[in-house]
């Protein structure tokens, strides 16, 4: 799966999600994919249960991974909870709203 796909499929996760439903994870994350030709950059906005391509204005969290890391999320080889504690994940911002992340995509 592609990380267009990924985020395909995140958006339409989020917008089955009730917002009036209480949520274990609610914050703004700025996703940085490093590609051999640049950055790929998304917004995961949970509070407002939107993901798109982009840079966020004021992100809780800032997140970059290589792509074959990434991949491997998404091929579910690789937790977030492992990528983070291996350090895969380059972060800035708070470190405990990312470690959730998880639990969303």
């Amino acid at each position: 799966m592609s990380t267009d796909a990924f985020i395909e499929k995140l958006k339409a996760r989020l917008a089955a999600v009730d917002p009036n439903a209480p949520r274990k994870v609610v914050g703004v994350f700025q996703l940085n994919i490093k590609t051999a030709t640049g950055v790929e950059q998304y917004i995961i906005d949970l509070k407002q249960l939107k993901a798109d391509t982009g840079v966020a204005d004021s992100p809780d969290v800032t997140l970059t991974i290589a792509l074959e890391d990434m991949q491997a999320i998404i091929g579910k080889t690789l937790t977030v909870s492992e990528a983070l504690k291996s350090g895969k994940f380059e972060v800035s911002g708070n470190p405990e709203l990312a470690a959730k992340l998880g639990e969303t995509i």
